[in-house]
């Protein structure tokens, strides 16, 4: 279920957005969809990412080491980006779990559910810590758990249209994008919490699995 309060908001953002002319993307759930529709490992647009914790590392590392290079911050505000602090599982931001939640149940963006996902115990209890500290009105099925995430047709023409269009997102700066897609897509979810248990040691402090990670 998805509450009315946050699709007014959302809609009075994008409103906002337009009474002011603001040029750059301010809404952390249009970078979810940015990231989406960005070329992935096929080398195509809006190839789907695998599971909601590797999701989560991409936006912490895109934010701590892509966001200023390539003028990517003349079309994406540092409000896009959620606050992440560090919790048991290593850098953690609770806004992804619930845009994404709320981008599938607008049919902004689908889960696909062929197949059995490989499910790290990183991932479930990540899921898990979500699960218990989130308000009673966010929901992420758990089927949903380790599942590829894609771009529905209807998320795909909001972003040419709001974001690449309007907002002035260039082809070099989609490439960009879809390059940093691509590696931390071919990358195993390991290998991934591995660099940033490595790289940010101070989002680890608090982490219940940091031994584990670095084996």
């Amino acid at each position: 279920s998805i509450c009315p309060w946050r699709v007014r908001q959302w809609l009075a953002d994008i409103t906002a957005t337009k009474i002011l002319n603001m040029a750059k993307i301010t809404n952390p759930k249009d970078l979810i969809m940015l990231l989406l529709y960005a070329p992935g490992t096929s080398g195509a647009l809006c190839d789907p990412i695998e599971g909601q914790t590797r999701l989560m590392k991409m936006i912490f590392l895109f934010k701590n080491e892509l966001s200023r290079r390539f003028n990517l911050d003349q079309v994406i505000d540092e409000k896009a980006f959620p606050d992440f602090e560090a919790y048991d599982y290593g850098p953690y931001s609770a806004s992804v779990y619930c845009d994404l939640e709320f981008l599938v149940n607008l049919n902004f963006a689908e889960v696909v559910l062929a197949g059995e996902p490989e499910i790290l115990e990183e991932e479930r209890q990540e899921f898990d810590y979500w699960s218990a500290t989130k308000n009673e009105d966010e929901d992420l099925d758990t089927q949903y758990l380790g599942r590829q995430f894609r771009l529905t047709e209807l998320g795909k023409k909001f972003v040419e249209k709001k974001l690449i269009q309007e907002k002035g997102v260039t082809p070099d700066q989609l490439k960009v994008l879809g390059d940093f897609k691509k590696r931390c897509c071919e990358s195993s979810l390991r290998s991934l919490l591995r660099y940033v248990y490595t790289r940010y040691e101070d989002m680890t402090e608090k982490s219940k699995i940091k031994h584990e990670v670095l084996k």
